[in-house]
């Protein structure tokens, strides 16, 4: 794999993992936390070298990253709005 599609899937794979901490909050971070293991261990064992992707790969895991940071700004965006916030009293 050449360098700097290695780095951008590299990037991507880093990017999830800093997540898990804010993911610790979220009462569904339980179930997540085989998944982090699983992908640090793939991280650690994977020869980049070795494997074959092409730029339609590479983009594809790239959005698949986007819309998995979108989802958690929403769900964290969410519980950080009181319940009451946007009602008005009368």
């Amino acid at each position: 794999m050449k360098i700097h599609k290695k780095a951008r899937l590299i990037n991507c794979l880093d990017t999830i993992l800093e997540t898990e901490s804010q993911l610790r909050s979220l009462r569904e971070a339980g179930s997540l936390a085989s998944e982090f293991s699983s992908l640090r261990s793939l991280i650690r064992d994977l020869k980049l070298e070795r494997i074959s992707m092409d730029e339609a790969d590479i983009k594809r895991i790239e959005l698949a990253t986007t819309f998995f940071l979108q989802e958690l700004e929403v769900r964290f965006q969410y519980l950080e709005t009181p319940p009451h916030a946007n009602r008005l009293l009368q």
